[in-house]
């Protein structure tokens, strides 16, 4: 009712006012949802000010800094010849231009300082890249250069969709002898323990199912995405946490886990059941056989993948 500025649904008897709706179907605490209409509607918030605004401005640039570099790391993906070596790969693998576009995979070319120069050319300074973990200090304090280097990037979002940081994979082809995947340390705007990758593409169907699929990797994230399994999301580079398994909570208290079926992924499995668990949540495991993750499956038997998750069982 736009009179009265209120909202009822008949159907599960829920209402509100406009702080209550975005809270519900973004599933945001208050300071979230306000925050998100206050930028909506180009209102600046009093109480982000003063003490904290210098903090306030840094996050915003940081932000703005993330967001240019993804759009950087997109175009080398798709429109450099070494990144077409990429997305070649990336097709192997069974991912389709439309996933890769959706969850916004790029890649960041071999060199030293492709990025950095790229956005000081743009007016931010390298000590911002470095709090933002796209650029490294040179040894002794002299000079800057890229962090990622010859990797395809996997942007990371936070709950609303922004891009916080990065899970880079080292190139096929590429330096082996470097680690298989580099990710964005702590920063002012990525703190891991409290990030899920694929949320905000997720979060919707994990509130319509009651349920997220949690999964290991970002590549089995997207290969379940493009099965038809929307409401899956992954760990960024750690153990699953109490401030995951309480975002998750927001959207539904059901969790299927499925990792990899070797004794690292059921090590993890064991794990996030217990601290699952200890939250009250339903806690299933989704077990297949042949020792393939879910890319694997994805790219051979969608219909199978799709079977498996229907068919797991629960955690106990």
């Amino acid at each position: 009712s736009p009179e009265k500025q209120i909202w009822h649904c008949f159907g599960c008897g829920k209402g509100g006012d406009v702080f209550t709706f975005v809270m519900d179907i973004e599933g945001l605490e208050f300071r979230e949802a306000l925050k998100l209409l206050a930028e909506k509607a180009g209102v600046d918030l009093p109480e982000y000010h003063g003490g904290v605004g210098q903090k306030t401005e840094t996050k915003d640039r940081g932000l703005e800094i993330l967001e240019l570099a993804t759009k950087f790391y997109e175009k080398q993906l798709w429109e450099s010849e070494r990144g077409k070596v990429m997305l070649a790969y990336l097709h192997e693998r069974g991912l389709s231009d439309e996933s890769l576009r959706t969850y916004r995979l790029g890649y960041a070319p071999d060199g030293w300082e492709h990025i950095t120069k790229f956005l000081v050319g743009r007016g931010f300074r390298s000590e911002e890249l470095e709090s933002c973990g796209l650029s490294l200090r040179g040894k002794e304090g002299r000079g800057f250069y890229d962090r990622f280097r010859d990797r395809i990037m996997f942007p990371i979002g936070d709950i609303l969709g922004r891009i916080i940081g990065y899970s880079a994979r080292v190139a096929p082809g590429g330096d082996e002898t470097q680690a298989k995947y580099v990710d964005t340390p702590e920063t002012h705007v990525y703190h891991k323990s409290r990030v899920l990758y694929g949320l905000a593409l997720a979060k919707q169907s994990i509130k319509e199912t009651g349920c997220a699929i949690l999964v290991e990797g970002n590549m089995d994230v997207i290969a379940l995405h493009q099965a038809g399994l929307t409401h899956v999301v992954a760990v960024s580079g750690t153990a699953l946490t109490v401030e995951q398994l309480g975002i998750l909570k927001r959207y539904g208290k059901k969790l299927a886990l499925f990792f990899d079926m070797d004794a690292a992924g059921q090590t993890a499995a064991w794990k996030s059941t217990i601290a699952a668990l200890s939250m009250d949540f339903i806690v299933e495991a989704v077990a297949i056989s042949g020792g393939k993750d879910a890319a694997d499956l994805n790219q051979e038997n969608p219909e199978f993948l799709r079977s498996a998750v229907a068919a797991a069982k629960p955690a106990m």
